[in-house]
């Protein structure tokens, strides 16, 4: 264990090169936490996926049947066309 007193008696460069080498050993860990958890997650992202195919399928759907998209497009009014009100005749 590096004590205070300790690190009160190393020169600069002594000091430099101790800070660098504790910010390696972080960055390692810290890469080494991202990718276990990366790890994690896709294994219950795959865990989710097969239980959710199982259970679409008890029903005779599949993932696709869930993943469709609609393509609703809304009333596409254009520039320089007159529009009338659909009751209203007289609202342009």
């Amino acid at each position: 264990m590096i004590t205070n007193a300790v690190l009160e008696e190393l020169q600069d460069e002594e000091l430099e090169d101790t800070i660098a080498l504790a910010k390696g050993i972080l960055k390692k860990r810290d890469d080494l936490r991202k990718a276990e958890a990366m790890e994690q997650a896709r294994a219950l992202r795959l865990k989710a996926q097969s239980e959710a195919r199982a259970l679409l399928a008890t029903v005779g759907l599949s993932l696709k049947d869930v993943n469709h998209k609609r393509k609703h497009r809304g009333a596409r009014y254009q520039s320089g066309r007159l529009y009338r009100h659909p009751a209203k005749a007289e609202l342009v």
